[in-house]
C-alpha cells in the first residue's frame, strides 16, 4: 500500500461519521466543505488501494469506515458470521460472489477474510492472444444447468489485505489455498457463478451487491450508519431506497473528485500506482488497434496484459488486487488512443465486463449503428450482432439517440422505429423530417426548412404524424424567440398529402433553419419551435444567422463552396449528449417557449404555470388525453431535476412549475432533488450523526451507559438474540443532531481493566 502524502481526509471512529444524510439526497444537497472532504477521502482511498477502486468498495470506505492510515477496515467492529462463505466445491461452482462483499475463505476450521474488489467475466472461448469470439462480447447472461440454477463463468479479484496485514499464517494459508484450487495462480477466484434467477446475472455489480446487503447481509447494513439516518430503518422499501440513492451520490463524487478518471464501475488515481512498464502498455494497445480486413476483430484486454506481464516478469502486477490496477491503466490507455480517431480503423469498446474489456476493432465502411455511437459507450455489438437484435435501418437519419446510462443503452426493435417517407422532389442530399418521438398520445418530429418551403409557406409532414391528425383544419402555432417581427398569431392551415400549407413564416426565416414540431396524436393544433444559437453563426459577409440549422442547406443556398463543417446536433441532441435526458426530449423546447408566453408573470420576468394547465395550454381548449397531460408534468418534473425549471409543490395542490431567464435565474439555490429523493427526503434525520462506535483514548474505558445504550440499540436493530458485547477499545455515540453536546461515553480507567 503506497503510503500518505497528506494527512488523511477523515478517520474513521475518531471523527464523526462521514455518512451523513446528504448522500441520501445527492450530491448537489452537499455543503461545498463536505462535498471537497469526501471527495479527498475517496481519492486517498483509491491510492492507498493500488490507484483503483470499484463504485461498491468506495461505498463501503465510506459506511463501513476504511481506516487510509492502517490501510484496512476495523475488523472488531464486523462481524464474520455475517461475511459471504467461500468453500470448496467438487464442481468448482459455487454462489456468485458480489463485487464490495466481505468474504470468508474456508479450508477446514480456518478462515481467511477478504472482499471482493472486482470482478470480470471469464469465458473459456478467448483465446491467449485475446481473441474472442463475438457472440461473447456483451453477454453477460448465464446458461441454465441441471439443478435448475444459473451458471457463469466468472472472476472474483479478493484483497486479503483488507482487514489489515496478512499474518504469517495467513500468507501459508494462502499458499494452501491457491495449490488447492479455490484460489487460482494469480489469487482470485476463478469458477462458475451460480445464480438462483436468469435476471441475476443482468444486474450491474452495484445493483448486485445492493441486493446481496439487503438480503444476506442485511445485519451489517443495519448496524451502520445508513440505517442510521432513517426514521424507520426497518421499512425495506425505504432501506433499499436510502441505499440505491446513496451508491448513486457515491458514484457522482468519484466522477467530480479530482485527480481520478473513471473506467467502467472503477475510480483510477492519476497517479503511476501501477508500475507496469510503458513499453508493456504500448504492446497492448498496438495489438487491440491493429487493423484487419473482412469482420470486425473482438480483442479481450486480460490476456493481453497477463502476457505482457510475463514477458516483463513483472507477474506480481497481475496478482490479487494489482490485477485490477493494470487492467484500468490499459483500457485507459487504449481509451486515449481512441479519441484519436484514424481512417484505418475504427476502435471502440464493446463490453466492459467479459475478460477486464472486449475492444472492437473494423475497417471502415462502417455499419449505420456503429459509425455514430460514442466509442468510450459499451454497447455489446457484437453479442446483438449474433443474435440478430440489432434493427435492420437506422432509427433516426439525424444521429443515435443518447441514453442516461451508456452501459444500458439498447437498440429499439423495427416495429418502433418509423422511418419517414421520401417527399416528392427532394434531392438525396436534402435533410427529411426526423421523427424524434412517437407514441399513442404525442408526435414530436424535426425538419429543415429548404427554399421552396419558405417560398411556398409549406411545413413537412411525415405521413406517421398525418396519419394521427384529427380531420379538419390544423392550427399551427410558431414559437420563434429572438425575432420581434413574430407575429406570434396562431396560423390555420390546410392538411395536404406531404405537407401542411397555407404558412406565413416570418421575415427572418432562412433555409435551412431547423423546427421541432409537437403533434398531439387525435388533435389538430402543432407546434413548431425555432432555438437560437449561443454564438450566431457567419458565412462570408452573409450573416450573422441566429437559430440552429442545417449549415449544409444554408450554404448551397448561398453559393458556398468550401467544404462544409460538421453539422450541429438539434437543441434536444445536444441537451440529451450534455446528460440532459427528459421524459420526451424534444419536449422540452416546447414547455419552455409556452412557459415563455402563457405563463403567469412574476418577479425578474420569471414565468409559472401548473403542469396539467400547460398541457391544456398547448395543445388546445379541448380536452386532453390523460396520458398526454402526465407526458408534459412528468417532462416538467424531469426537466426541474435538471435545473432547467424550478418546481414549486403545495399540499393539496398541483405542482407549480417556474421558468427564468437566464441571466435571472436565482444563482444560490441547490439543484432539485428528484422525485424518489424528494419522497425520501421525508424519512431521512436532517442534519443527524447517526449512532456509532467510537475509538477510545489510551487508558479509558467505556462508562456503563455507553455499554447500555450500545446493548439497546443492537437488540433494536438485531432482534433479542444479538450480540450486545461491546468491542474492546470502542465505546458507543448515540445518534444526535449536529451541534448537541453528548453526555460523556467513557472514564478514565483507573483499574487498568475495561
Amino acid at each position: 500500500m503506497p503510503p500518505l502524502t497528506d494527512s488523511p481526509a477523515w478517520v474513521p471512529f475518531d471523527d464523526e461519521p462521514l455518512f451523513v444524510p446528504e448522500l441520501l439526497l445527492g450530491a448537489d444537497q452537499m455543503d461545498a466543505a463536505v462535498s471537497d472532504r469526501m471527495g479527498r477521502y475517496l481519492r486517498q482511498v483509491t491510492v492507498a488501494r493500488g490507484g483503483v477502486v470499484h463504485l461498491a468498495c468506495a461505498w463501503n470506505a465510506l459506511h463501513f469506515g476504511f481506516d487510509l492510515a492502517l490501510g484496512a477496515y476495523h475488523s472488531a467492529l464486523l462481524d464474520p458470521e455475517h461475511f459471504h462463505a467461500v468453500r470448496p466445491a467438487a464442481d468448482a461452482a459455487r454462489a456468485a460472489v458480489p463485487v464490495g462483499v466481505f468474504i470468508r475463505i474456508e479450508r477446514g476450521t480456518r478462515w481467511l477474510w477478504a472482499e471482493a474488489v472486482g470482478k470480470l467475466g471469464a469465458s473459456q472461448e478467448c483465446d491467449d492472444d485475446g481473441w474472442i469470439p463475438a457472440a461473447r462480447s456483451g453477454d453477460r447472461a448465464g446458461f441454465l444447468r441441471p439443478d435448475g440454477l444459473w451458471g457463469r463463468e466468472e472472476t472474483v479479484v479478493v484483497d486479503t489485505g483488507a482487514f489489515g496485514p496478512p499474518s504469517a499464517v495467513e500468507v501459508k494459508e494462502t499458499a494452501r489455498l491457491r495449490r488447492s484450487g479455490l484460489l487460482d495462480a494469480r489469487g482470485h477466484i476463478t469458477s462458475t457463478a451460480l445464480y438462483a434467477t436468469p435476471d441475476l446475472p443482468l444486474l450491474d455489480d452495484a445493483a448486485f451487491y445492493q441486493r446481496y446487503l439487503l438480503t444476506e447481509a442485511r445485519p451489517l447494513l443495519a448496524t451502520g450508519p445508513l440505517a442510521g439516518l432513517l426514521d424507520d430503518p426497518h421499512d425495506t422499501d425505504l432501506l433499499a431506497q436510502a441505499l440505491t440513492a446513496s451508491f448513486d451520490t457515491v458514484g457522482d463524487l468519484l466522477r467530480r473528485s479530482p485527480g481520478l478518471r473513471t473506467w467502467g464501475p472503477y475510480a483510477v488515481a492519476e497517479t503511476d500506482t501501477v508500475g507496469l512498464p510503458e513499453s508493456a502498455v504500448g504492446e497492448v494497445v498496438h495489438r487491440v488497434h491493429r487493423a484487419r480486413t473482412g469482420p470486425p476483430r473482438y480483442t479481450a484486454t486480460w490476456p493481453l496484459v497477463r502476457a505482457a506481464c510475463d514477458a516483463t516478469g513483472a507477474l506480481d502486477l497481475i496478482e490479487g488486487p494489482n490485477a485490477l490496477a493494470s487492467l484500468a491503466t490499459v483500457n485507459l490507455a487504449i481509451a486515449d488512443r481512441v479519441t484519436e480517431p484514424t481512417a484505418q480503423v475504427d476502435l471502440r469498446i464493446d463490453d466492459l465486463w467479459q475478460q477486464g474489456g472486449v475492444w472492437r476493432a473494423q475497417q471502415p465502411p462502417l455499419p449505420w449503428y456503429v459509425n455514430s455511437a460514442d466509442p468510450l459507450a459499451p454497447l455489446g455489438i457484437g453479442h446483438r450482432e449474433h443474435t440478430g437484435s440489432l434493427p435492420a435501418t437506422p432509427p433516426s437519419l439525424d444521429a443515435t439517440p443518447v441514453q442516461e446510462d451508456p452501459a444500458e443503452r439498447s437498440f429499439a426493435p423495427p416495429e418502433e422505429i418509423a422511418t419517414p417517407p421520401l417527399p416528392e422532389e427532394v434531392g438525396s442530399d436534402e435533410p427529411m423530417p426526423v421523427i424524434e418521438h412517437l407514441d399513442d398520445s404525442l408526435a414530436v418530429y424535426t425538419c429543415c426548412l429548404l427554399p421552396r418551403h419558405i417560398d411556398h409557406g409549406t411545413l413537412p409532414l411525415p405521413a406517421s404524424v398525418r396519419e394521427g391528425l384529427a380531420d379538419g383544419p390544423v392550427v399551427l402555432e410558431l414559437h420563434h424567440d429572438g425575432d420581434p417581427d413574430d407575429p406570434q398569431v396562431p396560423q390555420e392551415l390546410v392538411l395536404a398529402e406531404m405537407a401542411l400549407t397555407g404558412v406565413t413564416w416570418p421575415w427572418s426565416f432562412y433555409p435551412g433553419i431547423r423546427l421541432i414540431v409537437t403533434v398531439p396524436r387525435g388533435g389538430r393544433r402543432l407546434h413548431a419551435v425555432t432555438t437560437p444559437l449561443d454564438e450566431p453563426l457567419h458565412f462570408d459577409n452573409n450573416g450573422p444567422f441566429l437559430w440552429d440549422c442545417d449549415t449544409g442547406v444554408l450554404r448551397r443556398h448561398l453559393g458556398l463552396t468550401p467544404p462544409e463543417p460538421e453539422r450541429q446536433p438539434s437543441a434536444p441532441l445536444r441537451a440529451a449528449r450534455a446528460g440532459y435526458a427528459p421524459a420526451v426530449d424534444s419536449l422540452c423546447s416546447l414547455i419552455v417557449a409556452g412557459l415563455r408566453r402563457h405563463g403567469a408573470p412574476g418577479i425578474f420576468d420569471a414565468r409559472s404555470m401548473q403542469g396539467h394547465r400547460l398541457s391544456a395550454t398547448l395543445f388546445g381548449p379541448g380536452p386532453v388525453s390523460p396520458r398526454l397531460m402526465w407526458t408534459v408534468i412528468h417532462t416538467c418534473e424531469d426537466m426541474a431535476v435538471r435545473g432547467f425549471l424550478e418546481r414549486e409543490s403545495v399540499a393539496g395542490e398541483p405542482d407549480l412549475f417556474i421558468w427564468w431567464p437566464g441571466d435571472k435565474a436565482p444563482t444560490t439555490r441547490k439543484r432539485p432533488v428528484t422525485l424518489e429523493r424528494q419522497a425520501l427526503q421525508n424519512h431521512v434525520k436532517a442534519h443527524y450523526v447517526p449512532p456509532d462506535r467510537r475509538k477510545l483514548p489510551s487508558g479509558q474505558q467505556a462508562s456503563d451507559h455507553a455499554r447500555a445504550s450500545y446493548a439497546r440499540w443492537r437488540i433494536e436493530m438485531l432482534g433479542p438474540e444479538a450480540d450486545t458485547t461491546l468491542p474492546q477499545g470502542y465505546t458507543f455515540v448515540r445518534g444526535h443532531r449536529r451541534g448537541v453536546e453528548q453526555p460523556p461515553s467513557w472514564h478514565d480507567d483507573l483499574t487498568g481493566c475495561s
